[in-house]
């Protein structure tokens, strides 16, 4: 990729930065932003669920990220702090499911975007639009 895609100062603090920095100040307006960003960024790669019904605002439940060989899974219980799971996948089929503290859950997360958005113009707007 362009060096001009190396320099910008979003891909310098690193997107698991940025990402970490948006979940410790409202982790349920974080887990909306994300899926915003996914959804732009992978909609081939991201599934979103949503809860809520005809009374109730719909709100993200669940999403699920196919990266490079694992799925990354953050979920929202309703109360308490979100769950991450880490899936590894192969041919399709997924081999092992660890729940995994959610720091490391966008550390990874924020390591697949980043090897993404030097291949695909679609996913380094999407980053630059959320944490530029």
């Amino acid at each position: 990729m362009s060096d001009a895609f190396e320099q910008q100062e979003w891909v310098k603090f690193g997107v698991a930065a940025t990402l970490s920095k948006q979940y410790a100040s409202d982790q349920r307006q974080f887990l909306e932003l994300l899926v915003q960003m996914l959804e732009r960024a992978l909609p081939d790669e991201t599934t979103v669920e949503r809860k809520g019904g005809i009374f109730s605002k719909k709100t993200v439940y669940r999403v699920a990220v196919s990266l490079a060989g694992s799925r990354y899974d953050l979920e929202d219980p309703g109360r308490g702090p979100l769950i991450a799971k880490r899936v590894q996948i192969v041919r399709g089929i997924a081999l092992k499911t660890e729940e995994i503290p959610v720091e490391t859950w966008l550390s990874e997360l924020g390591a697949a975007l980043d090897d993404r958005a030097k291949s695909s113009a679609a996913a380094r707007e999407a980053l630059a639009n959320m944490v530029g």
